[in-house]
């Protein structure tokens, strides 16, 4: 059977030569939220725009949205905010079940795993629910900022692994640092995107967003991330590999979060104090990517940052309440905070960090009031 190749309408081929190019007032420009990191040359900008379209188009049924569930019809809808590509509010938290025995354990996935979809279309049957036999514990999951992400798929494993400290030996300072280690087609990758760093590649991260928020199966490319059929009339696969490289390129060329550059003392006075209380010892202010420093405020690794009693979703190398550090540039622009949105503000998202977190935002609690205004200034600058 000859492969299919998914073909978008008229509509949306032509809205990529509609859009023109960055900063001609439907595109951020060079540099800008949205927009690409480097000036492009032509070919490369014209495939910048192609995945653009595809990640800011609204899918249809005749397109293959939906495998009977779905989250939103575009990548765009839950990637919004400050600008396409950006991080989502908290109306577009998705919910995670599972099976724990009431916090006794074992924890065990339910059948058909952990997610469970916001949206049935129309015109399928049913409602969206659980079994509550089955399902005990639930979780919510915050919309993710993907802007400047390709810097962070490009920093060396061998840089992530330099700051691992797995039993809080090397620095016995109660953090305990660790890189999420997944097998991907039978060879060893360290995770990087996702809250528990479950996907190692921003390709993969489409594939796998295509399936469990759209329904939109893929190529196979023998990594197993994404879907390969589903049960509607449209054949599979429902986005040719061209598409995902495309819908690749966009992302993995979007402009990282800049700072505002303020002069403010005040904003210099809370970087030092960001330091000083321990809040870099994870979110490390540079990581060294092949290009030069890249200062996404991440260290890519796993940490337990939640209650000692939290109950939530387990995986394999990543325990309820253990999390991946989540990069702080832009963060101004991304509230609420926090892997399910508990932090309304920037003062919640410290008061909400625990365990490994705890002595640094027990420091925090004990500054003076003008000391914490300093270091939320700070925040608000990156």
């Amino acid at each position: 059977m000859k492969p299919y190749r998914f073909l978008l309408p008229l509509a949306l081929s032509s809205l990529v030569f509609a859009q023109g190019s960055p900063g001609d007032g439907n595109i951020p420009g060079v540099g800008e939220p949205g927009g690409p990191a480097t000036d492009l040359p032509p070919a490369e900008l014209a495939m910048w725009l192609r995945g653009r379209a595809l990640f800011d188009h609204d899918f249809h049924r005749s397109q293959g949205l939906g495998a009977n569930e779905l989250n939103a019809d575009s990548c765009r809808g839950c990637h919004q905010d400050p600008a396409v590509g950006g991080a989502g509010g908290l109306e577009l938290n998705v919910s995670r079940f599972g099976r724990d025995n009431l916090g006794l354990g074992p924890f065990h996935n339910l059948p058909g795993g952990q997610g469970l979809s916001k949206l049935r279309p129309p015109y399928v049957t049913g409602r969206e629910e659980y079994d509550p036999l089955q399902a005990d514990v639930f979780e919510q999951r915050q919309t993710p900022s993907i802007l400047g992400l390709g810097l962070l798929d490009a920093i060396p494993e061998a840089e992530i692994l330099a700051h691992e400290d797995p039993d809080d030996l090397i620095v016995p300072d109660g953090i305990k640092g660790v890189a999420r280690r997944l097998t991907v087609n039978g060879q060893p990758e360290i995770g990087r995107f996702g809250w528990k760093a479950q996907v190692p590649r921003l390709a993969d991260f489409v594939r796998d967003a295509m399936a469990g928020e759209l329904g939109i199966t893929t190529p196979n490319d023998g990594r197993d991330f994404g879907m390969r059929a589903d049960v509607d009339a449209v054949a599979d696969p429902e986005l040719s590999q061209t598409q995902i490289d495309e819908v690749a390129f966009f992302m993995l060329n979007l402009a990282a979060p800049q700072r505002t550059g303020s002069l403010d003392p005040q904003v210099t006075a809370g970087e030092l104090l960001f330091e000083q209380i321990g809040c870099a010892l994870c979110h490390l202010p540079e990581l060294q990517g092949p290009s030069g420093p890249v200062h996404a405020y991440t260290d890519l690794l796993l940490h337990d940052v939640m209650p000692t009693a939290y109950r939530g979703m387990e995986e394999p190398g990543a325990e309820a309440g253990v999390f991946r550090t989540p990069p702080l540039w832009g963060i101004r622009t991304t509230v609420p905070y926090m892997h399910d949105g508990r932090g309304e503000d920037l003062r919640g998202a410290i008061s909400a960090h625990f365990n490994e977190a705890a002595s640094a935002k027990t420091a925090f609690q004990a500054l003076a009031p003008i000391d914490q205004d300093a270091l939320i200034a700070f925040l608000n600058d990156l």
